[in-house]
């Protein structure tokens, strides 16, 4: 159970971002930094080198720190970047509970008010508009299928995808059809909030 307001305030600041990781036939909530959800970071860091941006000191100092030491993610290192790291496990009730908290005010009206809004063009209030952009900061934004070799994202603020390993489906773009309806924490009572992503900003 979640008991402090901390890791919303994360959420909401952008600090954090959720992703669904799936390993082993697994599926693993992690809450993180959305740079450690970078599965090569060793080609940000050559690019760097490569223009001048940062030295021969600074790059190795920089490989050696990055996420742990884990500079490139992948199935054989994913058990120690979830122990070793920032990156937080959280079971799909956590974010539920995290996702529908009262300070939130979810209930009907609001996607009542958000389907006539994409049904009509009808005005949504000033309240329910602040309430569906804090929703859509607890949605994931990230998946990474290691089985599968799926990479997508839908962070709009960096190109995640060219940092996929070679071989990889690696794409920006909606990825809720690939999570299991037992893992989607945003759907209650049959209605899903995944739609409040598609308002925010």
């Amino acid at each position: 159970m979640i008991r402090n307001n901390s890791l919303r305030d994360a959420m909401w600041d952008g600090d954090l971002n959720i992703c669904l990781f799936v390993f082993n036939e697994e599926a693993i909530w992690v809450v993180d930094d959305k740079v450690n959800y970078s599965l090569d970071a060793e080609k940000d860091y050559r690019a760097y080198l490569e223009r001048g941006d940062i030295t021969n000191s600074q790059y190795e100092a920089a490989c050696k720190e990055f996420r742990g030491g884990v500079l490139r993610l992948d199935s054989e290192n994913f058990d120690y970047y979830l122990k070793n790291t920032s990156a937080k496990v959280l079971s799909t009730n956590d974010l539920g509970e995290l996702f529908f908290d009262s300070a939130c005010g979810t209930g009907d009206g609001l996607l009542d008010e958000l389907e006539g809004h994409y049904t009509s063009g009808r005005d949504i209030s000033a309240g329910h508009f602040k309430r569906i952009n804090m929703l859509a900061s607890r949605l994931p934004s990230f998946y990474i299928n290691f089985d599968r070799h799926i990479f997508m994202h839908l962070d709009g603020s960096r190109f995640h995808e060219d940092l996929a390993h070679g071989g990889w489906v690696s794409k920006r773009g909606d990825f809720e059809f690939l999570i299991p309806d037992s893992h989607r924490y945003w759907v209650r009572k049959s209605r899903s909030y995944w739609k409040v992503r598609f308002l925010s900003g």
